[in-house]
């Protein structure tokens, strides 16, 4: 895959960063009609004014915000991420050995069995209604849930519970792996899905842009979500281009950025952590093991997944102030992912012993591929986009030879891409506009943004625009 992201990166620095015919037409779907459009490389803006300063506190009260409801997934994807959260999160912070009296583990321990039968019956019903995964998603999905079933968590499970307080009462692990076996079997027995359900056809634009909404916490236009990549796509093209510059070896190095080993990385992190945005008092940082054997990791792939990524938000959110704890338990997957994105981005002026260049052209070739599966995503499952009508639009980028590439990469994950994306621009957006509005630096903004916590990204924007003028 790598290999394939390089030479995608060189196809695109060829074209440079100039104007392009790059937008689609959403009223056609056999064909891509070109608009001219005119882009200029930099930082993204915002075009919104700032607002005028207001009279009293800060608007809105975030405080008073209601959480969305929970409603029922639409498709397989929403049930279980690649990671296998929402299970493996419960799971882990089970191991992790929680200040917790024996009954209120046993409590947990019994509903998340029950949670494990809820979700193989989503699939099952799911798969009644024709929606399935692709044999891709089906591997990864079922790779991430088998540490959660094996011998060695069961094992970490018990450790836990007896280290736990209060009157004993017989854990039931054998109803767990009963259920986790059963969960992994209907997800081997979902037969295959080789296309999208995702097309122009009927209903289905509005069925995807109703998953998309229920990613990012509030509804959203397909239109909004196209620009906002687009202009993405362009900014990171236009960082990786200047880095090459500066260092023109940095796409031929496969050099990981890395301190050596998966310890050292993670100690280094955690360090950063706790000077880039510190937890509340009295919360502490576990020590995921999950990622111990994966030697491809590097550190970015760490930051964004760990610290201070989304481990570091769960465990920042476990210890929200009261009036956050419902909506940080609510928390739309693109405002965790976006945030995630970012963080994994902040760590850069701490990473000492590559040159700086290097790192800018690293993390921005990650963010590159992430950003344009999200737009090719958008693409195929709601404008119709077929392989062929793909490889006209990426013509305008230099790249129609990866259409086939991107098409399959964007089958198997129609979701988490463009959510990472767009939750990445949103938060974005904001940033620029509270720096307009007198916020100092980044570093203050990321620490206002964590305590302000999960909102729709309009009410947070004018929020911390608030903020600030009123610090002023």
């Amino acid at each position: 895959m790598k290999r394939r992201i390089s030479l995608l990166l060189l196809c695109l620095l060829l074209m440079g960063c100039g104007p392009r015919v790059i937008a689609p037409q959403p009223q056609t779907t056999a064909s891509v009609a070109s608009a001219a459009v005119t882009s200029t490389p930099g930082p993204l803006t915002t075009a919104e004014t700032a607002a005028p300063t207001p009279t009293t506190a800060p608007l809105p009260a975030l405080a008073t915000f209601a959480p969305r409801p929970v409603a029922r997934a639409l498709y397989p994807e929403e049930l279980l991420s690649a990671e296998g959260d929402p299970l493996g999160a419960e799971i882990r912070s089970l191991i992790a050995g929680e200040e917790l009296t024996k009954p209120a583990f046993w409590t947990r321990f019994v509903s998340l069995i029950q949670q494990i039968d809820d979700i193989r019956q989503s699939f099952l019903r799911l798969s009644d209604e024709d929606r399935t995964l692709t044999a891709d998603r089906k591997e990864r999905t079922l790779a991430a849930l088998q540490p959660l079933a094996d011998e060695g968590a069961l094992n970490a499970l018990k450790t836990a519970y007896a280290c736990c307080p209060g009157e004993d009462e017989e854990l039931p692990v054998t109803a767990y792996g009963s259920a986790m076996g059963a969960l992994q079997a209907a997800i081997r027995a979902l037969p295959d899905r080789t296309v999208t359900y995702f097309d122009a056809r009927n209903d289905t634009p509005r069925e995807y842009m109703a998953v998309i909404a229920g990613y990012m916490g509030e509804p959203v236009e397909a239109g909004d979500i196209f620009r906002a990549l687009e202009e993405l796509m362009q900014t990171e093209a236009y960082a990786i281009s200047a880095a090459l510059q500066m260092d023109p070896e940095a796409a031929r190095k496969k050099e990981p950025v890395s301190f050596g080993g998966f310890a050292q990385n993670m100690a280094f992190l955690c360090q950063v952590t706790g000077e880039l945005c510190p937890l509340p008092d009295g919360a502490t940082l576990p020590m995921p093991r999950e990622y111990e054997g994966d030697g491809a990791l590097d550190l970015f792939q760490l930051a964004y997944r760990v610290y201070p990524g989304r481990a570091f938000l769960k465990v920042y959110a476990a210890h929200a102030p009261q009036d956050q704890q419902s909506r940080w338990a609510n928390a739309p997957e693109g405002y965790l992912q976006g945030l995630a994105v970012h963080n994994a981005y902040a760590v850069i002026p701490h990473i000492k012993g590559y040159g700086r260049d290097y790192l800018q052209y690293k993390w921005y070739e990650d963010m590159l591929d992430v950003t344009m599966t999200g737009m090719t995503a958008l693409l195929i499952h709601h404008y119709g986009y077929s392989k062929k009508d793909l490889g006209e639009y990426l013509a305008g980028w230099g790249a129609k030879d990866f259409a086939g590439y991107l098409y399959e990469k964007a089958l198997s994950d129609p979701f988490d891409s463009l959510a990472a994306a767009y939750g990445y621009y949103r938060y974005l957006d904001i940033c620029d506009a509270a720096l307009s509005a007198g916020c100092p630096d980044e570093t203050v903004f990321l620490r206002d943004y964590l305590a302000a916590g999960p909102a729709p990204y309009a009410a947070l924007k004018e929020y911390m625009v608030s903020l600030y003028q009123n610090r002023g």
